[in-house]
């Protein structure tokens, strides 16, 4: 896995994340009981990222649900909007 930080064009922040074959393999074979952990204070920043594979957004919030609570923010694409 490649994990950088980068500045755009317009001087905005970039989390640039490079995924192997081998990274999607295990996340995917395993998924659900399968996440990739980003220590973000190896980039400098404030929080840590986890990477898991599910097959539809349900599937997600059954992996996830231990981490929601009442200060979660969720943002819906507008395209999945109906």
């Amino acid at each position: 896995m490649l994990k950088a930080m980068a500045k755009g064009a317009d001087g905005r922040a970039i989390l640039v994340l490079g995924l192997t074959a081998r990274n999607l393999e295990d996340i995917q074979s395993r998924a659900g009981d399968s996440f990739l952990n980003i220590d973000g204070k190896e980039l400098g920043l404030p929080v840590d990222i986890v990477i898991f594979f599910g097959k539809t957004e349900a599937i997600f919030t059954e992996v996830i649900k231990e981490m929601i609570g009442p200060n979660t923010r969720v943002r819906v694409d507008p395209k999945l909007r109906s």
